[in-house]
């Protein structure tokens, strides 16, 4: 089966945190349930919302998926954090997600809780022998 969730996961990580002129060195990245909040500040959440197969050929192997990535981006109270902060947070985010083809579906917006978070959603069709 296709799938691009790992591939994503790890250019979002180089691209934000772990390359030698990355903005974001201390982002904490995560896939686990952020319902109940972050585990850390600022924070990036990156969740598959499917992969769904959308084309096979005539002995029904996958052919191409789409794929829909929602991102959240969370910032601490005032006065470490802002919305500022969320939202640039997710600029650079939407910038590696276009960079690999996808396109916004919704968002970004806002919504803020106890901290400031901001939400938006990507989606690509990816084929079997399709790069990111």
């Amino acid at each position: 089966m296709l799938s691009v969730w790992n591939k994503v996961n790890r250019k979002l990580q180089q691209a934000l945190k772990t390359k030698e002129d990355a903005p974001y060195p201390k982002l904490v990245l995560t896939s686990k349930d952020v319902s109940d909040g972050p585990p850390g500040f600022p924070c990036l959440f990156i969740n598959s919302l499917g992969e769904p197969t959308d084309g096979s050929d005539f002995q029904s192997n996958q052919c191409y998926i789409v794929s829909t990535i929602e991102l959240q981006t969370f910032s601490a109270e005032s006065p470490t954090g802002s919305q500022t902060e969320a939202r640039q947070i997710m600029d650079a985010a939407g910038d590696v997600m276009v960079s690999m083809g996808y396109q916004p579906i919704a968002g970004p917006f806002q919504d803020n809780r106890g901290y400031f978070r901001t939400i938006a959603r990507f989606r690509r069709p990816v084929g079997s022998g399709d790069e990111l």
